[in-house]
């Protein structure tokens, strides 16, 4: 006869019932784990409902494999909510139902076991609350780093041992016809991969490259007309065309892709596994080249260091329905014009703002909110409460949106804990020319059209909520003459 363990509900002495949400998960989305996904929902649902102390939130249920926690929505914003505070307990099936991932699961549970969360997994008979969990989890750690080292190591192993037999590790790239163990050139491919190393490295920018192409009707691989500059970029790194195969770029380790060191990149580099299609000599220097204009791109309101562009998806335009780009203008090579741009779906309608004039906008923003902070906190803390009221209204009533809907409300939930520092960045702040100061503040900024302006405060990240704090308006410098240009500042 089996042993049954039987789970005591936990009592809670106190008034407050406790928040006991269930989170349920199946592995896959095949159709025959269907009545497992489903018994895991009403088991939970009912084991919750059934106690008297417990006050129910909801399962939580996510139907995506995968070996971590990204791309589960659910699983997301059950946990963001119970960091905030809003979740007292946490009821799975067992270990292999809350994350696959045992790495991701013991990072999980120690944060949730900081900010007072249980976790009770019900087939292992395991609380989070037990003292004796931490000497568990340390065990299942050690265990779980040794085996990702040893599958690690054996897969490195082999796949350095199949190119070195001429093993082919690659099924497709432009300039070869790669048929199972064999690489071929491709002649009239080898000629465009020749001449985009030979233009790189006479000084052609990715841009000049891309239009020589295009005027010569050279299509890509995947038979489009123009090509993207990461293409470019990528090509001029790849090894392959010098005829060499660098192993182990990427690896993947508890779920997450690392790129691997240079040095451990060329330890594991098989020199002439195939025809190359560049020398050495000229893929090195192209190499080294990208090096030294990486190294010169930097301007004085771009913080020394950021590989990424700081403007990125920041000012919209609603009439091209698009995000404005940067780039440095050089109006007759006489001045340097820092600007933000867009063109529609038809390449037209340009809509333009430059960085100078961007900065004045939110300096002035800024400085007129700072001067109604005092009642800022008041302003800030009805809107946000409001919107988490309705948010625990629409959960009850809205059950096909209740991702959306928690995800809101966890949003929410933070914002109103922030609600304090973001006051005293706002007035603590000062005119800047580093963009990224702005965007500890704002969020987006919105063109309606070329004289109006909305501004989105980054207190309140979502967009379908909107409170509108001040109307204001700024003369400034726009083509030839001075113009006003109107403004709004939204929470």
């Amino acid at each position: 006869m089996n042993n049954v363990s039987v789970i005591k509900p936990i009592l809670n002495p106190s008034n407050r019932l406790k928040r006991v949400c269930g989170y349920a998960r199946v592995s896959t989305i095949d159709e025959h784990q269907d009545t497992s996904y489903n018994t895991q929902i009403s088991e939970l649902e009912e084991l919750i409902k059934s106690n008297p102390y417990y006050e129910f939130v909801g399962v939580f249920k996510d139907k995506k494999s995968g070996t971590n926690t990204k791309n589960r929505e659910e699983f997301r914003a059950m946990i963001d909510l119970a960091l905030l505070g809003e979740i007292d307990i946490i009821y799975t099936k067992s270990i292999t139902r809350f994350a696959r991932n045992l790495i991701d699961t013991i990072s999980i549970i120690r944060k949730l076991k900081s900010h007072n969360v249980e976790v009770i997994f019900l087939k292992e008979n395991l609380n989070t609350s037990d003292p004796t969990i931490e000497f568990l989890l340390a065990v299942l750690a050690v265990h779980a780093e040794e085996e990702s080292k040893s599958i690690s190591s054996n897969v490195k192993w082999s796949v350095k041992r199949k190119a070195q037999k001429g093993g082919n590790l690659t099924t497709q790239l432009y300039g070869y016809k790669i048929d199972g163990e064999k690489w071929s050139i491709v002649e009239s491919e080898a000629k465009v991969v020749k001449m985009i190393f030979d233009m790189y490295i006479k000084g052609k920018t990715y841009k000049e490259i891309i239009n020589k192409l295009f005027k010569l009707n050279i299509k890509t691989s995947a038979g489009k007309d123009r090509w993207h500059p990461g293409t470019i970029e990528q090509m001029l790194q790849n090894e392959k065309y010098a005829g060499h195969m660098a192993l182990g770029k990427t690896t993947i380790s508890n779920g997450k892709v690392i790129k691997t060191n240079k040095d451990e990149l060329y330890e594991n580099m098989i020199l002439n596994h195939h025809s190359p299609i560049v020398s050495d000599d000229t893929f090195n220097k192209a190499l080294n080249l990208r090096k030294q204009r990486r190294r010169k791109k930097s301007y004085t309101y771009i913080p020394e260091g950021m590989n990424s562009n700081p403007f990125y998806e920041f000012v919209y335009s609603k009439e091209n329905e698009r995000y404005l780009r940067f780039v440095v203008e050089k109006p007759k090579e006489k001045y340097i014009i820092p600007t933000l741009f867009c063109y529609n779906n038809q390449n037209k309608n340009r809509v333009m703002l430059t960085v100078k004039n961007l900065f004045l906008i939110l300096n002035d923003a800024i400085n007129e909110l700072s001067k109604n902070s005092d009642n800022l906190h008041s302003i800030f803390s009805e809107f946000i409460n409001d919107n988490i009221k309705s948010c625990k209204t629409l959960f009850d009533n809205d059950l096909e949106n209740r991702v959306d809907i928690l995800s809101n409300k966890a949003s929410l939930t933070k914002s109103k804990k922030n609600i304090l520092n973001y006051i005293s960045r706002i007035k603590r702040f000062k005119e800047s020319e580093d963009i990224l100061e702005y965007r500890k503040i704002v969020s987006k900024v919105i063109i309606n059209d070329k004289l109006d302006i909305d501004i989105k405060l980054s207190l309140n990240p979502l967009e379908s909520l909107n409170l509108e704090l001040l109307t204001s308006s700024i003369t400034l410098r726009i083509g030839n003459g001075n113009k006003e240009l109107n403004y709004r500042v939204l929470l």
